[in-house]
């Protein structure tokens, strides 16, 4: 392979070129093909299903219960699975929980002169749709990141659903659903996944939620299906920008914008040099660690680099976060040699990594958080996938026979603000409490 070069840029041009740039273009490029595939699913339902399914995958299906498999399956894919994978896939279930076990989950009230009681309560969506990019390559992590969640929020039923594999990847993705509690899967890609789960067919319920990351099709499809049905957020491509100085290892440097890259060949990847004039050493590293991955020119860590990957030279940590900020990354790391002026709040990022010894890569697998993070932008308005999204929230207000002076005083004024308004019936709602309780 030829010695690889990857872009450099200033902080001042880093800035014009982000802020010229359309987060959303690579999903307007398929709109049209989306739209397509979503309206015949609509329309065709199974039938549609299997067209697509021999169109993009090469199968030939006689029916479509080939490609539906239930939780004797699953189980029977775990029992088949070896212990060194069971043990390492069960370990990652339990970072994960202990992570998401600790996030606060309780219904509140309060109560004062007016109401009784008034607050919120939760409940988790009754049925939920995961989608786990899968093909060629496969992401059981993916299937933990997202079931593991739903079963924490007591989410009732749970489809999952990934793309036609090998026989072998399958089986993995299979025990994978069982070690996460999934109660039923459906092996289907792309747009055409996402439009089942939204519409259903004959042979697969509908979904109330769709959550996973997926390609520019599958994300795309989950914004044009959005308000049918909820989504988590057009995640991907992935996305890593690492902060660093002077105190960095320029190998490991290297290796982390690779094993970011190599998600696919539009992922983007940037360094960001604080004082530093180590571009070329970094460079030079990433060739000595294409070699030793036996990465050429037709991996998709290559055409990512050279397409989307960049490193920019700010002169101080003030620059960094303002790079940070108009580019809003998925994944966040920083490596510095003193931390104490970092203040996490001023960064807008998905997740954050702080430390040499820290990177994105144990947030894909076994830190705990989970991997399922906005991208395009998006983190500077949504937040990375929770257990929180499982739940569904309520407000409640109760009101006995009150007759204080507060309680008229919220009568009182939200008569006048439905009189300014115009809406009179509104008015006429409240006046007659008024009359009935204070007259």
């Amino acid at each position: 392979m030829k010695k690889f070069i990857l872009k450099q840029e200033t902080f001042k041009d880093f800035l014009l070129f982000q802020r010229s740039k359309d987060p959303l273009k690579d999903l307007d490029a398929v709109s049209e093909d989306v739209r397509e595939i979503i309206s015949k699913v609509k329309l065709k339902g199974d039938e549609a299903l299997i067209q697509y399914t021999k169109k993009f995958d090469n199968l030939n299906l006689l029916n479509i219960n080939e490609l539906i498999f239930n939780k004797d399956d699953m189980q029977h894919a775990y029992a088949q699975l070896d212990k060194k994978k069971k043990e390492s896939l069960s370990y990652l279930k339990d970072r994960i929980k202990r992570f998401h076990e600790s996030i606060p989950l309780e219904d509140w009230h309060l109560k004062d002169k007016i109401f009784e009681k008034y607050g919120q309560v939760s409940r988790p969506i009754n049925r939920v749709g995961l989608y786990a990019p899968g093909g060629n390559a496969i992401y059981p992590s993916s299937v933990l990141m997202t079931s593991v969640l739903a079963k924490i929020a007591g989410v009732k039923e749970i489809l999952l659903s990934f793309p036609p594999s090998r026989s072998d990847l399958k089986e993995l993705m299979l025990a994978s659903a069982y070690i996460g509690g999934v109660d039923e899967i459906v092996c289907l890609g792309g747009a055409q996944s996402i439009a089942a789960m939204t519409y259903g067919t004959d042979s697969i319920k509908k979904v109330d939620k769709i959550f996973g990351p997926g390609n520019q099709y599958v994300a795309e499809a989950k914004r044009q299906v959005y308000g049918i049905v909820g989504i988590d957020g057009m995640t991907g491509p992935s996305e890593v920008m690492i902060i660093a100085d002077r105190s960095a290892n320029s190998e490991m440097l290297a290796v982390d914008l690779i094993a970011q890259a190599e998600h696919g060949s539009n992922s983007t990847c940037i360094l960001v040099l604080i004082d530093s004039k180590d571009n070329e050493k970094i460079i030079e590293e990433i060739n000595i660690s294409f070699e030793d991955l036996g990465y050429g020119e037709n991996s998709n860590a290559y055409h990512s680099l050279k397409n989307y990957g960049r490193i920019v030279n700010v002169k101080n940590f003030e620059e960094a976060i303002e790079v940070c900020n108009e580019f809003n990354p998925e994944h966040l790391q920083i490596i510095l040699k003193k931390y104490d002026n970092v203040d996490l709040k001023q960064l807008y990022a998905g997740a954050i990594f702080l430390g040499q010894n820290n990177s994105a890569v144990l947030g894909d697998y076994c830190a705990g958080p989970s991997h399922v993070i906005p991208t395009n932008g998006a983190t500077k308005f949504s937040s990375q996938l929770s257990v929180q999204d499982f739940f569904v929230n309520s407000s409640f207000t109760h009101i006995g026979d009150s007759r204080s002076e507060d309680f008229e005083k919220v009568l009182e004024n939200s008569k006048f603000i439905a009189e300014l308004e115009g809406l009179m019936a509104h008015a006429k709602a409240v006046g007659s409490r008024i009359k009935k309780l204070f007259n």
